[in-house]
């Protein structure tokens, strides 16, 4: 089984970026016969779509997990659905800030994973770590590579994404004492579970 496994650059006011640090310790890891490639994305609404194909072109995965940051709770969250929208107060790295663009006039407004995500969100609490299955992946970066993944899943048999939301983790420079956050090793720990459940 061929793996994809993004993370974002960081952005913001913090230097580092949970998503790609789980990555970059995922991909250190024994994963048996699983071909594991990881990349790093933009945190780019206008460049982001064209590194992740870039990609999945050079990879050819069977399966994409994108990682990304999130700011709230203590929990791994499994994303269930990207919306054809962006909006956000906050510019992105590039200095865009979209005001409830569509990301295709053309496209659907709602795009799901095919991925088995109770099940995996079940394998991953099995190992004492919390897991939540979301209905919304924000309208920030995020969601515009899932939307862009999961039209890759259509355009191409036997592919299949999932977008995983992670919070800060314990340590990581620049987060206020009050967020929430969880053990890198269990981070990892999460995603390596998913891919294992997936083989």
């Amino acid at each position: 089984m061929r793996v994809l496994l993004t993370g974002f650059e960081p952005f913001g006011s913090l230097d580092t970026n949970v998503s790609w640090e789980v990555a970059k310790r995922v991909a250190e890891m024994s994963l048996g016969a699983v071909d594991l490639a990881i990349e790093q994305m933009p945190v780019s609404f206008g460049r982001v779509a064209e590194v992740l194909r870039d990609a999945v072109g050079r990879h050819n995965p069977d399966i994409i997990l994108s990682l990304g940051q999130s700011g709230s709770g203590d929990s791994v969250k499994l994303e269930r659905v990207a919306l054809n929208m962006m909006d956000s107060k906050m510019g992105d790295n590039d200095g865009y800030t979209p005001d409830e663009k569509p990301i295709d006039r053309a496209g659907d407004a709602a795009l799901f994973t095919s991925l088995p995500i109770k099940s995996l969100r079940s394998a991953i609490e099995a190992k004492d770590i919390n897991s939540v299955i979301s209905n919304s992946a924000g309208l920030y970066v995020c969601n515009r590579l899932y939307y862009e993944a999961l039209r890759l899943e259509r355009e191409k048999p036997g592919l299949r994404a999932l977008f995983i939301h992670l919070p800060y983790y314990a340590g990581q420079r620049g987060v206020a004492e009050d967020k929430r956050t969880m053990p890198l090793t269990s981070l990892t720990d999460a995603v390596i579970t998913i891919i294992q459940t997936l083989y």
